[in-house]
């Protein structure tokens, strides 16, 4: 293993980083923080993944923008909470740019250079004087221990933070570090990104590969989250490597230091949409359905959603009753090319179906195992060598 957990760290750990949150009065009648800042004294290589929604908010729009033109010298993330700046037309949109503006030249960068992020409320317009104001404010307290402040002022309906920082060994005498802080409980599904998620490092790598070990780690984790079914305007990951530690670039995918910094990145994805997940089944459960014997990826993701979305499998889960036909209704709905009389069904270790005929087991165990906090289906298709996991989760006003 290359990283080890980094125990006190936080978004502004590596080398060069500073952060803060403040109060601007964003959450009605609250005064939580709810404006975070991310800074880099150095610029910084990029890599992000965004939603697919086809009404996406404007700092979302206007990221992509950025990023069209400049992807290895970022030098901050603004991130506001309580007021998502979707679905405010081209308002938002000039609001999205006035909040990179001002960040800008508060910080006395290029502007071109900040990065935006927001969640909350969609269709309600930006209150543009508390955010100028929280903008000033955010500047003139950011410090190297700031990072917390950050984290907790990314969050909306979350009961707690989620933050995970890793020590990265690369080599000898070659140590990173990588941090990353999420937001998101609910209205999550895999149509990328999922949820607000940054991440910084001190590394130096090519921004080509950046980019790719982020789209694998994301795969690997992020993606595999299906909620509820909604896909936000909002989503966005995000990685900032802005190359302040010592040691050599990593311009070389097939090297041992790139393959050690993708363990640790994928580490870091997938535990911090497991702190989502967590977070989000509080009072529930969480709920994996794996396919594998899929003839390809897609057709074995296919079938993992329809199933993770099926009110019928939910709907028993929820009432603790081990009703199998669900998740077979669900199989059959997916619309994917299947032969019925090779399908295995199993609810942990227990085979409800072998070879498309329902097998005799133990109600008592299948009962507990449906009773339990954590229910894991397993669907195997037998007809090819993929497979495919997703997780969702259940809560009881559902």
């Amino acid at each position: 293993m290359s990283y080890t957990i980094f125990e006190d760290g936080h978004i502004s750990s590596p080398h060069g980083f500073r952060a803060t949150g403040v109060s601007c009065g964003l959450k009605d009648g609250s005064k939580a923080r709810d404006l975070a800042m991310i800074y880099s004294l150095q610029p910084c290589k990029v890599a992000a993944m965004f939603t697919t929604s086809v009404t996406r908010a404007a700092p979302v729009f206007l990221s992509q923008a950025i990023l069209s033109r400049n992807r290895e010298a970022i030098r901050a993330v603004m991130i506001n909470s309580g007021h998502a700046n979707a679905g405010t037309g081209q308002s938002g949109l000039t609001d999205a740019v006035e909040c990179a503006k001002q960040v800008a030249d508060e910080l006395e960068i290029q502007r071109d250079a900040v990065m935006l992020m927001s969640t909350g409320i969609i269709g309600v317009p930006l209150p543009m004087p508390k955010i100028r104001d929280g903008i000033r404010r955010a500047v003139s307290e950011l410090d190297s221990g700031g990072g917390r402040r950050a984290a907790v002022a990314i969050l909306t309906t979350d009961s707690k933070p989620k933050e995970r920082v890793y020590r990265v060994q690369l080599g000898e005498g070659h140590r990173v570090t990588l941090a990353g802080m999420a937001k998101g409980t609910r209205m999550i599904h895999p149509r990328m990104a999922t949820v607000l998620c940054l991440m910084t490092t001190d590394l130096a790598i090519d921004q080509r590969l950046l980019v790719q070990s982020l789209n694998h780690a994301v795969t690997r984790s992020f993606n595999r989250l299906n909620l509820d079914g909604d896909c936000s305007p909002n989503d966005t990951v995000m990685v900032l490597a802005n190359g302040a530690a010592d040691g050599p670039m990593i311009t070389d995918a097939a090297s041992r230091e790139f393959a050690a910094w993708q363990e640790a990145l994928d580490q870091l994805c997938y535990e911090l949409s497991q702190q989502i997940v967590r977070d989000a089944s509080t009072g529930g459960k969480i709920i994996g359905v794996t396919v594998r014997g899929a003839p390809n990826e897609e057709c074995a993701r296919k079938v993992c959603d329809v199933v993770a979305r099926s009110s019928a499998v939910r709907s028993a889960c929820i009432r603790n009753l081990p009703d199998w036909g669900a998740l077979l209704v669900a199989i059959g709905s997916s619309e994917v090319e299947l032969r019925p009389e090779l399908l295995e069904l199993r609810i942990g270790h227990v085979i409800l179906m072998l070879e498309g005929i329902p097998c005799t087991f133990d109600y008592a165990t299948a009962l507990q195992l449906f009773t339990s906090p954590e229910i894991d289906f397993t669907i195997d298709m037998h007809l090819g060598p993929a497979e495919a996991t997703v997780l969702t989760c259940i809560w009881h006003e559902e």
